[in-house]
């Protein structure tokens, strides 16, 4: 299969295109390169492999790179709330306006599959009593997530017998990925308990589910092998019934793995999103069923911190 994985430099993506690649599919990224090609630096001379630097809001370009691919993965976003609060302009621009091109340049060039995600966060605050399915009310709280919320809707109604679209809501990820980060709570909880030996939790009581980047890559090989009409128009969230966890209790899986690290609790925060999500979906009509823990994922990424794998793990590349 011909893949154009846009935003494939990125943390999610960067690993999403190793695998696809390594399954033998032929496979084009297109990313701004906002935190370098360092991450796919591996790839860049091997066959079967094109990266072109761009920008998703450029309708030339999608008009030149869209054309010819099978499938197109839209994972390119300014990323999570912080950094879509510092510009919302730009987010908007990203997220939205520039999703909704690349929507048309795939159905002007008559692309076959079309995958996009998008995140969980879209639930917002549920009943902690429920879980929410697919089908739940969104409740977006951030320009992040109303961004994905609205992209979402587009894409789903542009659903046709040419043209079959999949959303994927991801859950919050973690995992080691040649593009780092350590702003995503299962890193930042484990390089705290490592670097500064205490872990601050605000919000302890509010619930999140994880999913393992590698898992992620997986979902998405998954809806590409998938019959049409399993996956035609239809929105999966994927992650874990058995990750969605609290944050406190998160903190304490941590600290579990990190010997003499502490923990202190803050009530409040200024991150209201609580909600956990059931994934039975994915499992019953993908076969999705991911394979790694969180707490794999804290040994995986303490051990490769104790072997000072990112010999400074403060710098910015590594935050978005």
């Amino acid at each position: 299969m011909r893949i154009l994985i846009i935003g494939g430099a990125g943390y999610v993506g960067s690993v999403l295109t190793r695998s696809l690649w390594e399954l033998g599919h032929d496979v084009t990224v297109l990313d701004l390169l906002m935190f370098g090609k360092e991450p796919l630096r591996p790839l860049v001379s091997e066959p079967r492999f094109r990266l072109i630097e761009g920008d998703l809001r450029d309708e030339p370009t999608l008009a030149d790179v869209v054309p010819g691919h099978d499938a197109v993965c839209l994972l390119a976003a300014i990323v999570g709330e912080p950094a879509c609060n510092r510009d919302e302009q730009n987010a908007v621009q990203t997220n939205l306006e520039g999703a909704l091109k690349v929507l048309e340049a795939s159905r002007r060039a008559q692309v076959a599959r079309f995958v996009f995600t998008s995140t969980c966060s879209n639930y917002g605050i549920s009943d902690p009593a429920e879980l929410a399915t697919e089908e739940s009310p969104l409740h977006p709280l951030s320009v992040y997530s109303r961004t994905k919320v609205e992209a979402e809707k587009a894409i789903l109604a542009a659903a046709g017998d040419g043209f079959c679209p999949t959303v994927l809501r991801l859950s919050t990820a973690f995992g080691v990925s040649p593009r780092m980060r350590f702003d995503l709570l299962v890193s930042d909880f484990t390089l705290a308990a490592h670097r500064d030996r205490k872990i601050v939790i605000y919000g302890e009581q509010f619930w999140r589910p994880f999913v393992h980047v590698r898992d992620v890559a997986d979902s998405v090989q998954m809806v590409l092998d998938a019959p049409r009409e399993v996956v035609h128009g239809e929105v999966f969230n994927v992650g874990s019934n058995r990750a969605n966890v609290q944050k406190r209790e998160l903190g304490r899986m941590v600290q579990s793995e990190v010997a003499g690290s502490d923990l202190e609790f803050i009530p409040g925060g200024t991150d209201p999103r609580s909600y956990r999500v059931d994934f039975t979906k994915a499992a019953a009509r993908l076969g999705f069923e991911p394979k790694w823990t969180i707490r794999r994922g804290i040994q995986e990424l303490y051990g490769l911190l104790q072997e000072n794998h990112w010999p400074n793990p403060g710098d910015k590349r590594y935050y978005n």
